[in-house]
């Protein structure tokens, strides 16, 4: 997981005569009525908004895996619009933030929907998946409706939210397997949550590892030799090249780019190379 920049709304989001602010006055106005039923969202479908998720969420926003190959990615409420897991009784989930710029994400079937997984160092094939969870604590700060203080429920907040929060300060990644050790109670639960352990996606972590300490000993060696001969250019210009190489791994487009800075920023540390 990485930080995302999220741009500013699209303005079909945010006016006031459009059909995304109308509907969430109509959630309003049904969710205050004495025990409504749930009202069924549908602007979130709209092509335009994913189109608009698209131009920054270049992958999962937890994952970090592509899904453009073969699925375009589900448009994810981080604070769930019907109901949240996690209330008793149930009472409805945040339904007028259900089209709220800040709680739209773009994330993989996986980490967004409830599928069966067999976890890495687990034996019981089980649901995992975000779908209706929002973890806080205490519970008591949780924002129960358009009048409660979202800023207090923000300090209790236990899900990693991409585009607010610095992820690399609550995950490690161990060298064997890619495996994520969290670092914190909101990197635990993150995991947790997002199924940030699921056999498949820490394979293709291991995968991408894999390749980037490869080209981390190329350019070990070819420090090394540039270091035993500095005035020759050939290999300073060698050196760098596969620097370059080993940086493009933590670009924000590549797939794991958050596993990947964990282990160049040590190697650039182990290596004297600012």
């Amino acid at each position: 997981m990485i930080k995302i920049r999220r741009p500013q709304a699209p303005s079909f989001l945010t006016d006031p005569e459009g059909l995304w602010v109308k509907e969430i006055e109509e959630a309003i106005a049904h969710y205050n009525t004495v025990n409504p039923a749930s009202f069924k969202f549908e602007m979130y479908n709209d092509t335009r908004l994913k189109d608009e998720l698209k131009k920054f969420f270049l992958k999962c926003a937890y994952c970090e895996s592509t899904y453009g190959a073969v699925y375009d990615g589900d448009v994810e409420h981080f604070r769930p619009k019907g109901k949240v897991n996690e209330k008793n009784p149930q009472t409805p989930g945040y339904y007028w933030l259900a089209n709220d710029w800040d709680n739209l994400f773009l994330a993989c079937q996986h980490c967004n929907q409830r599928r069966k997984h067999v976890l890495v160092g687990e034996t019981e094939l089980e649901g995992h998946g975000k779908l209706d969870q929002f973890p806080i604590h205490p519970e008591t700060h949780r924002a129960a409706n358009t009048h409660a203080d979202l800023k207090k429920e923000e300090r209790a907040r236990l899900l990693i939210n991409p585009c607010k929060d610095k992820p690399e300060v609550h995950f490690k990644y161990e060298k064997e397997n890619a495996v994520m050790i969290p670092l914190s109670k909101k990197g635990e639960t993150s995991v947790k949550v997002f199924v940030l352990q699921r056999p498949f996606l820490v394979q293709e972590r291991k995968k991408k590892m894999i390749k980037l300490f490869k080209q981390m000993a190329i350019a070990k060696h070819l420090l090394e030799d540039y270091n035993a001969d500095q005035g020759n250019n050939a290999k300073r210009e060698l050196f760098e090249l596969a620097l370059d190489n080993v940086v493009e791994f933590t670009l924000d487009s590549e797939e794991y780019a958050g596993m990947s800075r964990y282990f160049v920023r040590s190697f650039l540390q182990e290596n004297g190379i600012a």
